[in-house]
């Protein structure tokens, strides 16, 4: 087996353990994300929706006042096809938001002890084939396949894979040749800086935050208040939006909506 030494560096460890709370905080920011969207995401999507309709109306009466403005009757067909056009992204936007919604709620949770089981063989493998602890990883394309597998198998908390990977790794290694193999980690104690700079923002920002919120049984209630209310709200507004509307539309006729209101 390959054994990796780094050369003089007392700080090594320090570095390590660094790189390990870092990519263990990013695991949590992304649980935390798929939690709050679990809670959250249906009328995340509700309000969405319910803005999009909102802009839809708001384009339309643009386009009519221009009309109106040169004294002309406004060409439906016309506006209809390029309002069509402008919506095509927030639908897109809408559509995404949907689709993560369905994953986060397809997404299944493990018992915690094998979270922790998880966690230690992603540590065994890291001290091996980490990038930025070792740049063979970088020279060999096995390796950095094995070290791509690592990190899906880590954020997806597939203990399978995690096992059957941390083999692969050994053989890899093993296969490379015997003997020590040292190396020096340039300018360190930037890249430390650098690191201590990553884990407050992730800790101090959102996503991780919400862990907060979601551990609070009164601020998610407070947060599904607030969605509720911002529903109502846009639902007012396109209700309003409409009344304007209606003095563009002559007799028998009417406006076709690419965004539908719930």
């Amino acid at each position: 087996m390959m054994e990796i030494v780094y050369k003089d560096d007392s700080r090594y460890n320090e570095y390590e353990n660094l790189l390990m709370n870092r990519d263990r905080y990013r695991k949590e920011a992304d649980s935390a994300l798929r939690q709050y969207i679990r809670v959250f995401g249906e009328q995340i999507a509700a309000v969405f929706k319910q803005k999009i309709a909102c802009i839809e109306r708001k384009k339309m009466l643009s386009y009519c006042m221009i009309y109106h403005n040169r004294g002309e009757s406004v060409d439906m067909t016309r506006v209809q096809e390029q309002l069509k056009r402008d919506m095509v992204e927030y639908q897109q936007q809408l559509n995404n938001m949907i689709a993560d919604n369905e994953a986060c709620k397809n997404f299944k949770r493990i018992p915690e002890h094998y979270v922790i089981k998880i966690r230690q063989i992603y540590r065994r493998i890291a001290r091996k084939l980490h990038p930025d602890l070792n740049p063979l990883t970088e020279q060999h394309e096995e390796l950095m396949e094995l070290w791509r597998r690592n990190i899906t198998a880590y954020n997806c908390n597939d203990l399978k894979e995690i096992e059957e990977v941390e083999v692969l790794v050994d053989k890899a290694l093993e296969a490379l040749g015997q003997g020590k193999t040292e190396i020096t980690i340039p300018d360190i104690d930037l890249k430390i800086e650098k690191l201590y700079e990553e884990i407050n923002k992730i800790r101090t920002t959102d996503p991780y935050l919400y862990r907060e919120l979601l551990d609070d049984p009164s601020l998610v209630k407070e947060k599904q208040q607030e969605l509720e209310d911002e529903l109502k709200e846009y639902k007012e507004y396109a209700a309003q939006l409409d009344q304007q509307l209606k003095q563009f539309i002559v007799e028998g006729g009417t406006f076709t909506w690419t965004s539908q209101q719930d």
